[in-house]
């Protein structure tokens, strides 16, 4: 069988065969013809997250530990080193070459294309384009709503990390499970803020002006890399802006809706000058918008307006505040009307 005619549910019954240690040399070198083809890797990836999801992590001896345990009460003169190391052995055991077989699996996939590869490999990368929200599971089960022009990072084997660790640009809502194990869920930014979390829902906003973290319930303990300042802890409702120095503000009794109201295709604006209108279509949409004049730049907007592109915007913009819009491909211009 030729490796391009391989096809979706034959190259998982090969991977799923190679990952049971059980694939014959003519197999291997299938699989690993087929790997050179860059549009398949994203199938291997899948196919291991599902190989590790339903082969435990860990199985523990416990009818052997049982017996084990019964000769230690029986024993007149047991040996405790002996016998406690036995007890443990099983388990570490298992821990160890599960660990060792992911470790294997992942090198697997570093052989067929290449070391400068590794972090394609090792982690997977989520993205919107501008004007684009899109939602996303992640390998632990947890889910993500990127807000336009947004990237995160999370770590592909799970098993091989003691740590949920994400790294952000942009604007995303987390919605964290708990895991039996307790494992913390990290969100890192840019700006060395480290959001720490065990099972909750939150926006973080990270972009060139500053973050900005928002808990809808759980709790989170906020850290900035930046400083010495000790780290904060938040409860629901809550509201922390983080500037360039990584210094905390704290903002309580806001809606929080108004925060998430990106999700929804829609801008709010309380009092907002248009300097920073400007920036939000920007980071949203990928236009520039040029003001004539300082007395524009200053000039505030308040209310909810829905947006789904970026002419919706220069429209509201246009009608409401009486202004000119003079468009030329991705830069607009905003002037007093004459």
């Amino acid at each position: 069988m030729e490796p391009n005619q391989v096809g979706p549910d034959q190259a998982k019954t090969l991977l799923w065969t190679f990952f049971a240690g059980r694939a014959t040399p003519l197999q291997k070198q299938l699989l690993v013809d087929w790997l050179r083809e860059e549009k398949n890797q994203e199938l291997y990836y899948q196919a291991l997250h599902e190989w590790e999801k339903s082969h435990p992590q860990l199985i523990p001896d416990t009818i052997g530990d049982w017996h084990r345990l019964l000769d230690r009460l029986t024993n007149a003169s047991p040996a405790p080193t002996s016998s406690a190391e036995d007890i443990v052995r099983p388990l570490a055991s298992h821990r160890t070459g599960f660990r060792w077989w992911m470790a294997a699996a992942a090198a697997l996939l570093i052989g067929f294309t290449g070391w400068w590869k590794q972090d394609r490999l090792l982690y997977r990368t989520y993205a919107t384009a501008y004007g684009e929200i899109r939602r996303f599971e992640l390998p632990d089960g947890s889910h993500v709503t990127l807000n336009a022009n947004s990237t995160l990072r999370f770590p592909r084997f799970l098993a091989l990390q003691n740590t949920r660790e994400a790294r952000l640009q942009g604007e995303a809502e987390f919605s964290v499970i708990h895991t039996v194990d307790h494992r913390p869920f990290l969100v890192h930014t840019p700006d060395q803020l480290e959001v720490r979390v065990l099972g909750t829902e939150f926006i973080v906003y990270s972009r060139n002006r500053g973050s900005k973290v928002v808990l809808n319930r759980g709790k989170v303990t906020l850290r900035s890399l930046k400083t010495r300042q000790p780290a904060l802890t938040i409860r629901p409702g809550d509201v922390v802006l983080v500037d360039r120095r990584g210094s905390f503000r704290l903002r309580t009794g806001e809606p929080l809706a108004d925060h998430a109201a990106w999700k929804e295709q829609r801008f709010v604006f309380n009092r907002t000058p248009l300097v920073d209108i400007a920036r939000q279509i920007k980071e949203r949409f990928g236009l520039e918008v040029q003001l004539a004049d300082s007395a524009i730049a200053t000039r505030q907007l308040s209310g909810n307006y829905p947006a789904q592109n970026a002419d919706d915007v220069l429209t509201m913009l246009t009608q409401v505040l009486n202004l000119r819009a003079d468009r030329q491909g991705n830069v607009v211009r905003l002037s007093a009307m004459p």
